[in-house]
């Protein structure tokens, strides 16, 4: 049986994991300057990162619930969050070429 606190963890994580995709995605298309390579990055990098906090909290820590099968918790974990992170960078943040940065620092 699952325990409420279990279920809320598992949330945070899902949360938490979201955030991290999404400032990853943002990172990646900033930093490089290609056409596909945000993309690679986006689809390889990131779920290389969730993967390891996923295992860091689920199989060290032992914590979150037990789901029953790796399939669903990599999909709840990590494919769901570099989906909802990306999708949450490209829809919902300005691109990169429209915010105004300064020339130097001071």
């Amino acid at each position: 049986m699952v325990s409420v606190l279990s279920v809320a963890f598992l949330l945070v994580v899902l949360a938490a994991h979201t955030l991290a995709a999404a400032v990853l995605t943002r990172y990646f298309r900033i930093a490089l300057d290609t056409r596909g390579g945000a993309a690679v990055f986006t689809v390889t990098g990131i779920p290389l990162v969730l993967l390891a906090s996923t295992y860091l909290f689920s199989g060290l820590l032992s914590l979150g619930p037990e789901l029953g099968s790796p399939a669903i918790v990599l999909t709840l974990l990590v494919a769901v969050p570099v989906g909802m992170g990306a999708l949450i960078d490209v829809l919902y943040i300005p691109p990169p070429e429209r915010v105004d940065l300064p020339e130097s620092w001071e």
